[in-house]
């Protein structure tokens, strides 16, 4: 019988159920034991019983979900809380005999199923252990093989070429291109150029993608590629000022599922690919355009009507966006969690919501004014009365809106009382009344930044002092006279 240590943890938490030293048939029975009373089916028989101290009970957050966004505030959820597991299905060029051993006796191991084995080697989380647990058995191998594949890590970068390679073979006992659902190129970003990228276009299944930094890679190859990702479900091309609109608008109309992107930095993209990828995407939830330059309100105000489920939005240093858009989030974005607006200048008190205690009344539709160039459109918004509370909003950046006023703060803390890190650095308009609002968020707030408001005293600071009795991290800094 063959030995081996078997490691079983979860990302996120410390505790580690641990098995050492064991033969695989103890050390296995003692893990399905754990994973049937998690997962909620009945305790077979053959589930032997063991010291506790081989056990350490813990929850973490679900390792299934698609988009990661679990609420902080919420209590962890146990990973064998989803649904019920699904039978991964192999492909296989080779002949594969049966997987129980022919000896006469009915061992415990082979009566567990599937679907608690894949459950088990889900918790395997290093790759030398799921490695050995593929050696033991057929059986064992078609259960672990996809998760060993699941997300490949490149130390270096002849390894990813030997894996491109691979993916190329004729002989391969499972189609391995197939089990490849995350792929991380960001250590290798100097490194990557067409001719290796080009032998992961096999990867069809790819769920996320991260190619920040790659300068390297053409835009023709980038719009071949995005064609042949239907499933993907976050797309990270930080820096990659070769990302053209062509290749926006092919990765919307193929990705129809896609729920994150940062294109952050890809000065190539204009509101013609914003526009596309609104129209075709609508569960995307966390969308970084830091630093595109291109875009305008015409493509956010998009944004926000066809994707409701937005969670997150990146329009730092986007010097084009106005009242009209940031208004249009406000209205339409009722799950919204961090709102980005560093750098955007032409933002006044009119983008966000109205304080309460202005009278409630029926307002026009102003968002169409946006297509008028010739108007000040901070003489024709009236304020933004809002019905409703953001209680989920723990991030708002709104550094160097140098034309925001007490007003503007003053609505937003009375929408969004649970604000965490709230940033206002270089706002000099702002005075002692806007930071006595901003200390109503009592607790909640953790993170504030006020440097260069020069107009901020000592009075309003101890107000700050005694309600905000969380508060991590605060600054005040401003320019030496």
């Amino acid at each position: 019988m063959m030995w081996a240590a078997i490691s079983v943890g979860v990302a996120e938490d410390k505790d580690i159920l641990a098995v050492r030293r064991f033969g695989l048939p103890m050390a296995l029975d003692c893990l399905v034991s754990v994973a049937v009373q998690a997962a909620g089916f009945w305790q077979p028989p053959y589930c032997l019983s063991f010291p506790p101290t081989l056990m350490y009970l813990h929850n973490a957050p679900s390792n299934t979900s698609l988009s990661d966004d679990y609420d902080d505030d919420e209590p962890p959820k146990s990973i064998f809380a989803a649904s019920t597991p699904v039978i991964a299905q192999w492909s296989s060029k080779l002949p594969m005999a049966a997987s129980s051993a022919k000896n006469g006796t009915d061992s415990p191991v082979s009566r567990v199923p599937a679907e608690i084995l894949i459950y088990i080697f889900k918790h395997v989380t290093v790759t030398r252990d799921l490695f050995h647990c593929i050696l033991v058995s057929r059986t064992w191998c078609e259960c672990a093989v996809e998760l060993l594949w699941h997300r490949p890590l490149f130390p270096k970068y002849g390894t990813m070429v030997k894996m491109g390679t691979a993916l190329g073979s004729i002989r391969q006992t499972f189609t391995y291109s197939h089990f490849i659902r995350r792929l991380n190129l960001l250590n290798l970003a100097p490194s990557v150029k067409d001719d290796v990228l080009t032998k992961f276009i096999r990867c069809d299944r790819l769920e996320r993608l991260t190619l920040v930094n790659c300068r390297g890679v053409s835009a023709e190859l980038l719009e071949y590629l995005f064609l042949r990702f239907q499933y993907l479900i976050a797309i990270d091309l930080t820096n990659c000022n070769q990302t053209t609109n062509n290749a926006l608008i092919g990765l919307a109309r193929t990705a129809k599922r896609l729920q994150g992107i940062n294109l952050s930095g890809c000065s190539g993209v204009t509101d013609s690919g914003i526009l596309v990828l609104a129209e075709h995407c609508p569960l995307l939830r966390r969308v970084k355009l830091s630093n595109v330059t291109g875009i305008t309100d015409t493509s956010i105000i998009t944004l926000a009507k066809n994707c409701p489920l937005l969670l997150e939005i990146d329009l730092n240093h986007c010097p084009l966006i106005t009242d009209f858009s940031v208004r249009s989030l406000w209205r339409h974005c009722n799950h919204m969690r961090e709102i980005r607006l560093a750098h955007c200048p032409e933002l006044t008190d009119s983008a966000f919501p109205a304080p309460l205690r202005l009278e409630h009344r029926a307002l026009p539709d102003f968002e169409t004014l946006s297509s008028l160039p010739d108007r000040d459109p901070g003489k024709l918004l009236p304020p933004l009365i809002l019905d409703r509370s953001f209680e989920n909003i723990r991030m708002l950046d709104l550094t160097a809106c140098s034309k925001i006023t007490d007003d503007a703060i003053e609505g937003i803390v009375s929408h969004a009382p649970k604000i965490r890190n709230l940033v206002l650095s270089k706002c000099r308009l702002l005075t002692d009344r806007a930071l006595e609002v901003i200390s109503k968020l009592g607790r909640a707030l953790h993170y504030l930044h006020l440097g260069h408001a020069s107009k901020i005293t000592d009075r309003s600071i101890r107000i700050l002092a005694r309600s905000c009795t969380r508060l991590r991290y605060i600054d005040f800094a401003s320019e030496l006279t």
